[in-house]
């Protein structure tokens, strides 16, 4: 009997021993899991967290005046890659002027995600009191892509105040001042203008034009106090030497200015004739050259020879060597099928593409193609063009040949 009650004791000990060591693997199991659950659930947070591309610098105005301390300064990054679209906002900071007064720094968070490399973004400001535009920004400021630094001092124009109704309260505008070099009477080129003119229906029209050695032009004009895009508007100019008188032909227009004395631009008629008035009207010669190489929406034939393309603009008259890259591929394709030339009407970019055997070398970067039409050309432009090439070589001066700027 003794020995029976020992082997229950014996059989029980070691079943208390197994449930013992049972637990402890359990519980070991247990300490093993929680931190790899609370893990999960914490990796999905973190993978969340958007992270942002910083844009910062500041924003001054060339008057010796002081804004009241209710004056706004608004910042805002800009999609500006499609001309004929509203600009995009990617980031947006305004606050009041207090105490301070220019140059303000500003900072603006650009969420990561909202970024693409084959767009344009550029960097906008304006300063209101109250309900009145005072100042904005009258040229491009590009960041974040294509080369780009995030980090730019704005500097702003002013905006002149609505002309009043009443002839005893005449409102003059507010002279615009752009930095300029010393003044010169030749047209050195490559050259950009800017200027804020007067306007109908807004605040005012802030004006960039560049002018390039090719004959090719480009002007943007942004509406003050309206909510839409710049628009750039492309084509070919002219200088007539005699008169001094530059013109701008584009499929839509023909814009004549004066080349001044000091080598700044004036707003002629559609006459050509000078216009009286108290109002702003010049574009003044810009110490930094707005280069025309933002995205812009462009339109003309498209030709193959010997497996190289060609692009001619329908505005300018213009060829170029297209880049194989992007939309490339499927105008080629195109092309092959049709074995005509194609008309053409893309979002591109004028870039230098980097060779191993010889130098940089413009070319036309097509980067997304709204329309392909075989067979069809823009001769009607060309046309136009050709006539306005054959007047001004064909005019006369003073008994001598005008002098044309291609």
């Amino acid at each position: 009997m003794t020995v029976q009650h020992t082997q229950v004791r014996n059989v029980g000990s070691k079943q208390k021993n197994f449930c013992s060591l049972a637990f402890a693997v359990i519980g070991l199991a247990c300490l093993l899991t929680v931190p790899v659950q609370a893990q999960a659930q914490i990796s999905p947070s973190s993978k969340a967290e958007t992270s942002f591309v910083i844009v910062s610098g500041s924003a001054a105005y060339k008057q010796r005046i002081a804004l009241p301390p209710d004056a706004v300064l608004t910042v805002r990054v800009e999609d500006v890659s499609r001309a004929d679209a509203h600009a995009k906002v990617l980031a947006e900071t305004s606050e009041s002027f207090g105490n301070r007064q220019v140059p303000i720094r500003f900072l603006l968070k650009v969420p990561s995600s909202a970024i693409d490399e084959r767009f344009t973004y550029s960097v906008r400001a304006t300063i209101k009191s109250g309900n009145d535009l005072l100042f904005s920004t009258t040229r491009s400021y590009p960041v974040l892509t294509r080369g780009a630094a995030n980090q730019v001092d704005l500097m702003l124009d002013a905006v002149p105040p609505p002309v009043a109704t009443s002839a005893s309260n005449v409102v003059k505008p507010v002279p615009v001042t752009v930095p300029v070099p010393t003044p010169k009477r030749e047209l050195v080129l490559p050259a950009s203008f800017a200027g804020l003119l007067p306007c109908a229906d807004c605040q005012g029209v802030a004006q960039t034009l560049s002018l390039r050695a090719d004959g090719l032009y480009r002007l943007r004009r942004t509406y003050l106090g309206k909510d839409m895009a710049a628009v750039s508007e492309l084509g070919r100019w002219r200088l007539d030497a005699g008169t001094r008188q530059v013109k701008l032909i584009s499929p839509q227009s023909v814009t004549q200015m004066e080349l001044l004395d000091d080598g700044n631009l004036r707003l002629l008629d559609q006459q050509g004739h000078s216009i009286k008035t108290s109002a702003n009207l010049e574009l003044r010669r810009t110490v930094q050259l707005d280069a025309i190489s933002e995205t812009l929406r462009w339109r003309g034939e498209l030709n193959f020879l010997t497996d190289v393309a060609s692009f001619r603009d329908c505005a300018s008259g213009i060829a170029w060597p297209v880049a194989t890259a992007a939309e490339y591929v499927q105008l080629e394709q195109a092309y092959r099928q049709s074995a005509k030339p194609l008309l053409i009407q893309f979002d591109g970019r004028l870039t230098l593409i980097p060779s191993t055997e010889s130098a940089p070398r413009e070319q036309m970067l097509i980067e997304r193609l709204d329309q392909a039409e075989p067979g069809m050309t823009c001769v009607p432009k060309k046309n136009e063009i050709a006539r306005e090439i054959k007047m001004s070589e064909e005019s006369k001066v003073g008994g001598k040949p005008v002098a044309c700027v291609w």
